[in-house]
């Protein structure tokens, strides 16, 4: 049970925070009125306004549980226009593999490079990105190539819930499975009922992770068959 100091400090706290956000927020309107026309810059404040959205949000429910009052931000709900014609590229894993080419979502270097390893030995494709940005730059210029995405779900600024809203922006039959060692059970629960194929619990073994792929792969297959 909280003290009523630890509840002034939550409600002080969350009150800063807030105000910060509404900052930032008001800010992004006016960047967005500079940076029209281009295309990958409106993009990528596309996904930092729904990143401030989900803060807002969080901010407000802290707020109004510790007794406090929370203006609310005027962030609107976006769509992420789409990149066709970027130049970017990307380097694959195995990209002369056999298997199907898989796209590997995760900030944390070694979990990635464990991943890729793992995988391409197994012969499949793989390619990586280290934040949700990355991954959805990647996804809207392969989505037709990838077969699944292997997606962590605590990532800094857009953790996987939002990221995985994004993909079906793109792609609304995209194939997903969530790998993580923490998932709010309640948000876990409406991204399985969205249409997430599955999950893997962090730490996974090499022996988890192809037969959570593969039994994936295989049931999308079938599916589709």
């Amino acid at each position: 049970m909280l003290g009523a100091e630890e509840l002034r400090w939550i409600k002080s706290t969350a009150n800063d925070l807030n105000n910060s956000l509404q900052v930032i927020s008001e800010s992004a309107e006016g960047l967005e009125k500079a940076i029209r026309g281009n295309a990958e810059a409106e993009r990528f404040l596309t996904i930092l306004k729904s990143g401030v959205a989900r803060a807002v949000a969080t901010t407000q429910t802290i707020v109004s549980r510790g007794g406090g009052e929370a203006a609310p931000a005027k962030v609107q709900e976006l769509v992420i226009p789409a990149t066709p014609n970027s130049n970017s590229s990307f380097e694959i894993e195995n990209p002369d593999g056999p298997r199907e080419l898989i796209l590997v979502v995760d900030d944390e270097e070694f979990i990635t490079m464990l991943a890729k390893q793992v995988l391409s030995e197994d012969g499949y494709r793989v390619i990586s990105a280290k934040n949700g940005f990355q991954a959805i730059e990647i996804y809207q210029q392969l989505k037709d190539s990838i077969a699944l995405v292997i997606l962590d779900f605590v990532m800094p600024v857009m953790d996987g819930a939002d990221v995985f809203a994004e993909l079906q922006q793109i792609n609304p039959n995209v194939s997903v499975v969530l790998s993580s060692g923490f998932a709010e059970q309640d948000r876990l629960r409406g991204m399985l009922a969205s249409g997430l194929r599955g999950f893997i619990p962090k730490p996974y073994t090499q022996k988890k992770l192809l037969e959570q792929i593969r039994q994936t792969l295989d049931a999308l297959h079938a599916e589709s068959a």
